[in-house]
């Protein structure tokens, strides 16, 4: 199960949950694209070349597949990390805004950061998170729907 799911308490539900954006992987891929070819054109020292480029492609699906990003009933929670972990939990009442950053290429493919600002932790940026908009609109939901029941 993942780190999301095992923090639930006992009656809170996942009400969204966000994603790292594939453009994390487009530099890489460009760079293991022209470690092909200069292994092709100046073999053998071009392998070294590739071999970075495939590591920078490794490190970046790990850190893409080891990153939880979840809204749920009563708090926002980030994870990074498998071995040494990061995370952060928010409870909805202690969130004070969250604010999008986009560029322009961000904005074309809906990608950005997010940063929750809140009482009580520092405000951290969530870096290349696929649509934004969408994480930040369900946290304000997420509020509201807590304001209303409690």
């Amino acid at each position: 199960m993942s780190y999301v799911g095992d923090s639930l308490g006992p009656g809170e539900t996942i009400v969204h949950e966000a994603t790292i954006h594939w453009v994390v992987y487009l530099w890489p891929i460009v760079a293991v694209l022209a470690g092909l070819a200069a292994a092709v054109l100046v073999w053998p020292y071009g392998l070294a070349v590739l071999a970075t480029a495939s590591l920078w492609l490794l490190v970046a699906w790990f850190m893409s597949r080891t990153t939880e990003l979840a809204v749920t009933s009563r708090k926002v929670v980030a994870k990074w990390g498998f071995i040494a972990r990061s995370t952060i939990e928010q409870r909805l009442e202690k969130v004070d805004s969250v604010s999008v950053d986009q560029t322009f290429l961000g904005r074309v493919l809906n990608f950005g950061n997010v940063t929750v600002h809140g009482t009580g932790i520092n405000a951290t940026p969530i870096k290349m998170i696929a649509d934004p908009l969408a994480f930040r609109r369900k946290v304000e939901q997420a509020i509201e729907a807590r304001r209303d029941v409690g």
